[in-house]
């Protein structure tokens, strides 16, 4: 136990945190009176007053790429650390699932503050050809279009969220790598250019998902839980901290 703590404490030197993960889902002008539907939703100017508190504590915010780079990198798909302190500790902003209103809402009021963010997208969900059944009867998919138009967007980086937003550790393989494979072939269509990063619905995965990942060239993958990013912090996968407004 001793030898652990100490272990720990020279990790702890040897990588101080550097910067956040944020994980968010749906910015609402009104919220759910639903505890499972709340919690996933903050409103524009929430999210703008805490954009704006971490700046004034001397946060930058940066994309998912750069993330990758003020961590470390990736060379012929080996991770090599980082070895220089960064001096500005950073944040980088990220949407799951493929809502509308990450692009009706959340979107404007990111580019007016200059605020890079990615949109983690299931690909079911686009034009709602499936339902998000933890919002019944609802439209909530983004359209092909607001996707093509967040992607030209140089703030916004989209990334893959699979096919039907499944717990992946509870398939085989063969249907991880058809729901992961799928979406990132369906999205690279839809934009026309290569989709680098994923993100585990539910945070969900095993060993298998990580494989999968490696082989289809992802450069990071994130889950829904997790801590502060530290320097050197490997990306299979980041951690990202769950941002609920109260």
């Amino acid at each position: 136990m001793i030898i652990h703590r100490i272990r720990r404490k020279i990790y702890k030197a040897f990588h101080p945190i550097v910067g956040e993960i944020w994980m968010l889902h749906r910015v609402v002008e009104q919220r759910s009176d639903k505890p499972e539907q709340r919690e996933l939703e903050v409103t524009p100017d929430w999210l703008e007053q805490k954009v704006l508190e971490y700046q004034k504590r001397g946060y930058i915010f940066v994309s998912i790429s750069e993330t990758l780079r003020r961590i470390g990198g990736l060379e012929n798909n080996s991770f090599t650390p980082l070895l220089r302190r960064n001096k500005r500790r950073f944040v980088c902003i990220t949407f799951d699932d493929g809502y509308r209103d990450n692009y009706t809402l959340a979107y404007p009021m990111l580019k007016r503050l200059n605020v890079p963010f990615t949109v983690y997208v299931t690909t079911g969900f686009i034009e709602n050809q499936m339902s998000m059944w933890w919002y019944p009867n609802e439209q909530l998919g983004i359209s092909t279009e607001e996707l093509k138009a967040l992607d030209s967007e140089p703030l916004c980086t989209i990334g893959a969220h699979t096919v039907s937003h499944p717990k992946l550790d509870t398939l085989t393989r063969g249907q991880q790598y058809q729901e992961i494979a799928e979406s990132k072939q369906t999205l690279e269509n839809i934009l026309g250019h290569e989709v680098c990063h994923f993100s585990f619905p539910h945070g969900a995965h095993n060993n298998d998902t990580l494989d999968i990942c490696h082989e289809l060239d992802f450069q990071t993958v994130v889950q829904s839980w997790g801590a502060p990013l530290r320097r050197g912090e490997h990306p299979w996968p980041l951690p990202r901290i769950n941002v609920i407004q109260p």
